[in-house]
């Protein structure tokens, strides 16, 4: 870009859109002037914001939609700046920071008082305002003239869904995910992919069952026990001429979902009730997590493996196992500073709670948290920046408090100790609704930064999901034609300390 970019005469609404959960969600649009040089022109962004998907009191809480319409037009319209000049990337960040701040600040406890759901809206209609309006790309904003290579993230297909998803379900593990691990675009990557969920739709219809889809498009039928979608996901591998090397496998177990009752949540068990299993201790719960691993020599990532109220669990499972798979942390962390910072600090893996986290755009409530706990996570992080936000959230003493328990002294100890780490952030679709291609965004924008980086948004099929997916193809055109190198991180983009034999050098 020759020139700066000058935004102004911000303008900002909400309304209520349907939603692809069959329910009415908030979008917020906003339109502002953009001035470069001699032209001048009139943008208008919109954002809609996941329904139904962010009900826990330890994240971002949202507001019915006629008072979160009400919200904006109240609280946050006023909060909106005068003016934007854009020199460079950074400019956007640090705009939408300053914002954000404010909202932190001022929304309440979890933004109780704003509404999760109208900040979010907010936030994220200014990020693509500003960054609309400066011509620069979500991959530029990092981008240096010394980057050589840019990569994509892995991304987790959803193939067979169970738990909650699924009345009648024998499969109490929620969804299965393919990884296509050895292509060398992400243009590829999709291809694969395809032909992955075509060939086992084709499986089905040989075996008379349903190919019916779930929220996330992955398939939904009877199946026998935990373990009948790993062995059809490993079929299909075989069928495509498939070797471990080449593809991978994972799991989100989403196993809140089986410890729902006080009682069990007191006693530190689950009911496995899908499968019929009954009640399991923790230490027996682990023990299936496990089998779960060792049931193909290529599984490397296993989301929530034991439920939101149960950290112990997490700590259990990433001691015993965070050496062979990457264990990722959804529901109990929340795309939340205070738990991420605390659940990974730890000088002894014994002492952590996962190697990996999952990021939620809905779960955070603004676009700055979000990216920062993707930053944290990935150790990339400005510890001012961070400072700054646990501040605003009135956070940092508990931040502390939880950091000596694991014998870290310092938050700039705690932000070191997570960088030498390596670990990595897994990006959801469980963030943005409506038209937007917004959730591309994030994965996007550390492409030029890291490797560790992986990304979920369903099967390759159904509009919401290609909306998630078909703005990495072009990016991958805009970023081959720019003379970069494109990459697709396979086993390596793994947290170093999972070292999964034969398959990652």
């Amino acid at each position: 870009m020759a020139k700066e970019t000058i935004v102004s005469n911000f303008k900002l609404i909400g309304r209520e859109t349907l939603s692809s959960y069959a329910a009415f969600t908030l979008e917020g649009e906003m339109t502002a002037k953009a001035k470069r040089g001699k032209d001048s022109w009139t943008l208008t962004e919109r954002n809609g914001v996941a329904k139904g998907t962010s009900d826990g009191e330890a994240e971002a809480i949202y507001i019915p939609n006629a008072k979160a319409i009400k919200s904006i037009e109240k609280n946050i319209v006023p909060l909106l700046p005068k003016k934007v000049i854009i020199k460079k990337p950074q400019d956007i960040l640090d705009a939408v920071a300053k914002f954000d701040k404010v909202l932190v600040e001022k929304a309440g406890v979890n933004k109780k008082k704003w509404g999760g759901n109208a900040c979010l809206a907010a936030s994220t209609c200014l990020f693509q305002t500003l960054l609309k309006a400066s011509g620069y790309e979500a991959w530029e904003i990092f981008l240096t003239k010394k980057t050589k290579t840019f990569f994509f993230p892995n991304i987790g297909f959803n193939m067979v869904c169970g738990g909650s998803h699924v009345p009648g379900t024998k499969q109490d593990i929620q969804e299965m995910f393919f990884f296509a691990m050895k292509e060398k675009s992400v243009k590829d990557v999709f291809s694969t992919g395809i032909k992955f969920f075509k060939q086992f739709e084709k499986n089905l219809v040989r075996d008379k069952k349903s190919t019916g889809t779930a929220k996330e498009r992955g398939f939904v039928f009877p199946v026998k026990d935990n373990f009948e979608g790993i062995d059809r996901i490993k079929e299909v591998a075989t069928q495509l001429g498939l070797k471990n090397a080449d593809y991978a496998i994972g799991t989100d177990n989403a196993f809140s979902e089986i410890q729902k009752t006080e009682e069990l949540r007191k006693a530190n068990k689950y009911n496995m009730s899908f499968s019929g299993k009954g009640i399991k201790t923790r230490e027996q719960l682990i023990k299936f997590n496990a089998s779960v691993v060792e049931k193909a020599a290529n599984f490397v990532t296993m989301e929530d493996p034991g439920s939101e109220h149960d950290v112990i669990a997490h700590k259990m499972m990433t001691a015993q196992y965070g050496d062979r798979v990457q264990v990722v942390v959804d529901d109990a962390a929340v795309t939340q500073m205070r738990f991420i910072i605390p659940f990974l600090a730890a000088p002894n893996r014994e002492d952590r709670a996962g190697n990996s986290i999952l990021i939620k755009l809905n779960q955070a409530g603004t676009f700055t948290e979000t990216r920062l706990a993707a930053e944290i996570t990935m150790g990339l992080a400005d510890p001012k920046l961070v400072k700054e936000f646990l501040d605003a959230r009135k956070d940092t003493k508990y931040v502390m408090a939880e950091l000596k328990k694991v014998g870290v002294n310092s938050l700039e100890e705690a932000l070191e100790n997570i960088k030498k780490n390596e670990f990595t952030a897994f990006f959801s679709h469980r963030s943005t609704e409506g038209s937007s291609e917004f959730l591309p965004y994030m994965p996007l924008m550390y492409g030029t930064l890291t490797n560790k980086l992986w990304f979920k948004a369903g099967a390759p099929n159904g509009e919401r999901n290609l909306q998630n997916y078909n703005p990495m193809i072009r990016a991958e055109e805009q970023i081959r034609a720019r003379g970069i190198k494109t990459a697709i991180p396979g086993f390596e983009g793994l947290p170093p300390e999972v070292k999964i034999k034969g398959l990652r050098k």
